[in-house]
């Protein structure tokens, strides 16, 4: 038998759609084990490319929709010189056209919420998807807090957490009232004196799953 030809590093945007595409087309599953396993071996395959041949493809592969956007947006995050470079810019369209949770908890755990941390993107920028109209943009607020509150806690962690939770705290859309709770679980992991002070201060306005689950988890570390 010969021996198989290896497939080259892609070296455009075209290139690196097609390539991974075609590989999770025709992967055993697309569960997300197996579809993360192909990100990771491309990914180690682009370490050099220029990083607008990978927002690029991000780009394109959310805009084709064959491929769930966690692989575009982990594609994003990393890549080291595109995240490390990263501008608002290009961070409000790769979430643009986000149309349920997973894909919103892929874009806040992948690309906003450690754009914010590492200063990428402005406290004023997060407040604005608050303030928004749209459900999915709130809800990205919210679960861009989680990267504040990670095992090294940024700068002022605690207050960024809880002024976006404060902006949202009468709203009572499920997606929003899930998202709070889970922000505030994850604060309280980091600050508990924060996340108790804010439920017992605000007990009747946040909705009551989110007094519910933020305090079990305060008494006994489960959700």
């Amino acid at each position: 038998m010969g021996q198989l030809t290896e497939v080259p590093p892609p070296t455009t945007a075209k290139e690196l759609v097609a390539q991974l595409e075609q590989e999770t087309s025709s992967a055993s599953s697309a569960s997300t084990p197996v579809l993360r396993a192909i990100r990771k071996k491309i990914s180690r395959q682009i370490t050099f490319l220029d990083r607008q041949i990978v927002i690029e493809a991000a780009l394109t592969l959310i805009s084709r929709g064959r491929v769930h956007r966690f692989v575009p947006y982990e594609l994003v995050q990393y890549h080291r010189g595109t995240m490390e470079n990263i501008t608002s810019g290009e961070i409000e369209r790769l979430a643009d056209g986000m149309a349920n949770w997973s894909e919103v908890d892929s874009f806040g755990c992948s690309i906003s919420g450690p754009a914010w941390a590492a200063e990428r993107i402005s406290d004023s920028r997060i407040k604005s998807w608050a303030k928004s109209a749209n459900r999915w943009r709130r809800r990205a607020a919210l679960v861009s807090t989680l990267a504040l509150n990670g095992r090294a806690p940024v700068h002022d962690s605690t207050k960024r957490t809880l002024d976006i939770c404060q902006m949202l705290i009468g709203d009572r859309d499920d997606m929003i009232v899930k998202a709070m709770s889970w922000a505030l679980r994850r604060l309280s992991s980091q600050d508990r004196v924060a996340a108790r002070s804010f439920i017992d201060h605000h007990k009747t306005k946040p909705a009551s799953r989110i007094v519910r689950e933020v305090s079990r988890k305060l008494e006994t570390g489960r959700k």
